[in-house]
């Protein structure tokens, strides 16, 4: 018994090695990528299992899928709906791990890892080495189900043990549970199916307690979703509620399938030979991937009333905020005078969205409520994307023959989008602000509480200006804006003297005194920066222009 358990730890401790590896290794060969390709979701269901399906087969890896996902989500970039579909898929590509262990290609695990530490120690080129981490990755993934079969092996003479693994089919609820447990244990599904694998091909359980092991392991490997989700977003958690609904569910039904043999008769049907321990790998791995592959059908039918179901059980707000473009097109970039018109109203659009979450942030400070800080947070996000976007889509506006005219227009247009993703990242300063306050809960004098006030009070008249000139190059309030700006600059000035003297006497809190001091300069840079924008925009976004007199 020593033998076998020393070598069911250490078989196990090289699998579960051997995937962390593999996985580490294809994501760098794949680079940054994935999260790209994730990003680039649409509302298409389909594009969204096809995806996650991809992605998961490349990671060799649902945990991985889900971890990126919770993290986007997170940041709003990605929608729950989106996210939900992304799940559906991921869980039919981590059904490639176990067709590919069904190869039964274990005597390849000692060339392998000569073959992938070879590819790591002697080339210079990192791809290679990369490669070479996947190969060593195989090769020990092998090494360690052959540990486990090895092992096993004398267990079949042992009668108790024999008896209560072949009993293992008679009633499901064991077995599942069993599959939940250990998959939890580990944190792998992998591995968990890898020891079912090893159990099954030394004969200790039979193809139905093998079914019902591998059902149990798809409820155990949702709780990575649910431990992704901790201390994120509403959206993040539903997500992890959705993953667990559409495991839960199929099993469910799944298991009362296999009880009646209605499945286990259709995995024999599609799959060649009679089943013995040479070929019952495969059985189970066309079992794991066709359970998957018929619940993803049967989820992408209802995925919307479950997604509405998750918001039921999880009730609040979404913080998704989408970073889509409302106006741009590349069918335009061909007619350049409508593609730069159009641009500047998505400028608009975005500056519209730079004041909500510049309001946002300053509600949340000024009622020192930490709730707002992830809605200030994945607004900041998808302005980040917008900036990175639109910036993109000038690039190309500028390969096009374009007038001088219109060529004049392009650098202010870029200044402009740059100044807006700025005052966006003073929003994210001021919610740091807010957690400091809120945590500390740091006092202000009722003189500190007036002057932030005046202060943001006229921030707020400059923004509205600013969008009036943006949407019609109204100069009233372009000069507005102007003088606005060296209001703030002489109130900078003059609140911080007033702040610091407050501090002299002991009227403040030396804490409360630098959060002061950080919110008076946050609001002075968002002032400079739209009077850049908005100099810009008085200007129709052209240097040729001359600047109105103030």
């Amino acid at each position: 018994m020593k033998d076998v358990v020393f070598g069911l730890v250490g078989g196990l401790g090289l699998f579960l090695f051997g995937m962390k590896y593999l996985s580490d290794g294809l994501q760098k060969v794949a680079g940054v990528k994935l999260r790209r390709i994730l990003r680039s979701l649409t509302q298409n269901r389909i594009r969204g299992v096809t995806l996650g399906a991809v992605v998961t087969s490349i990671v060799q890896s649902s945990s991985v899928t889900t971890v990126m996902l919770a993290g986007l989500i997170n940041a709003g970039i990605i929608s729950l709906m989106q996210s939900a579909s992304v799940v559906i898929g991921a869980n039919i590509g981590t059904t490639i791990t176990a067709q590919i262990i069904a190869f039964k290609i274990s005597k390849y695990a000692l060339p392998a890892i000569g073959l992938g530490v070879a590819m790591i120690l002697v080339p210079k080129r990192k791809r290679t080495q990369f490669w070479g981490q996947v190969i060593l990755s195989f090769g020990i993934i092998f090494l360690g189900l052959s540990i486990m079969s090895g092992v096993m092996k004398p267990l079949k003479d042992i009668p108790v043990v024999t008896s209560f693994f072949l009993n293992l089919g008679a009633k499901p609820l064991l077995p599942i549970l069993m599959g939940v447990i250990f998959t939890v244990a580990v944190q792998s599904s992998s591995a968990a199916i890898g020891m079912i694998l090893a159990l099954a091909s030394v004969g200790l359980i039979d193809f139905r307690a093998s079914v019902y092991l591998i059902l149990g392991t798809n409820i155990g490997t949702t709780v990575t979703a649910w431990l992704a989700s901790i201390g994120s977003s509403i959206s993040t958690r539903r997500m992890a509620c959705f993953h667990s609904i559409f495991n839960i569910v199929g099993v469910l039904y799944f298991a009362a399938l296999v009880y009646a043999g209605t499945y286990t008769r259709f995995i024999d049907f599609i799959t060649p030979g009679a089943i013995t321990t040479d070929n019952i790998a495969r059985h189970i791995a066309n079992a794991h991937t066709f359970f998957n592959i018929f619940n993803a059908i049967l989820f992408v039918l209802i995925m919307a009333p479950v997604v509405k179901l998750t918001q039921l059980i999880i009730p609040g707000k979404d913080i998704y905020v989408s970073s889509e473009f409302k106006y741009l097109q590349d069918s335009l970039l061909s007619t350049p005078e409508i593609a730069v018109e159009s641009t500047k109203k998505e400028l608009l659009a975005m500056a519209e969205m730079v004041y909500k979450t510049i309001k946002t942030a300053m509600d949340g400070f000024f009622n020192k409520d930490k709730r707002t800080i992830p809605h200030v947070q994945t607004q900041e996000s998808a302005i980040d994307q917008l900036q990175h976007d639109i910036t993109f889509y000038l690039t190309k506006l500028s390969a096009q023959q374009l007038t001088p005219e219109l060529s004049e227009q392009l650098p202010p247009l870029l200044h402009s989008i740059n100044d807006l993703e700025r005052i966006s990242d003073h929003a994210v300063n001021i919610a740091e602000l807010t957690e400091k306050i809120s945590t500390d809960q740091l006092p202000f004098s009722n003189n500190a509480q007036a002057e932030m006030r005046t202060m943001y009070a006229k921030v707020e008249d400059m923004f509205e200006k600013t969008l009036q000139v943006m949407k019609n190059g109204d100069l009233t309030a372009a000069d507005r804006v102007i003088y606005n700006e060296s209001e703030i600059n002489s109130m900078q000035k003059v609140y911080t003297e007033q702040h610091t003297r407050r501090l002299c006497e002991r009227k403040c809190n030396p804490s409360s005194a630098l959060v002061f001091v950080d919110l008076v300069n946050n609001l002075e840079k968002i002032a400079d920066h739209l009077t850049n924008v908005t100099q810009a925009a008085r200007r129709g976004f052209s240097f040729s222009k001359e600047t109105p007199s103030q």
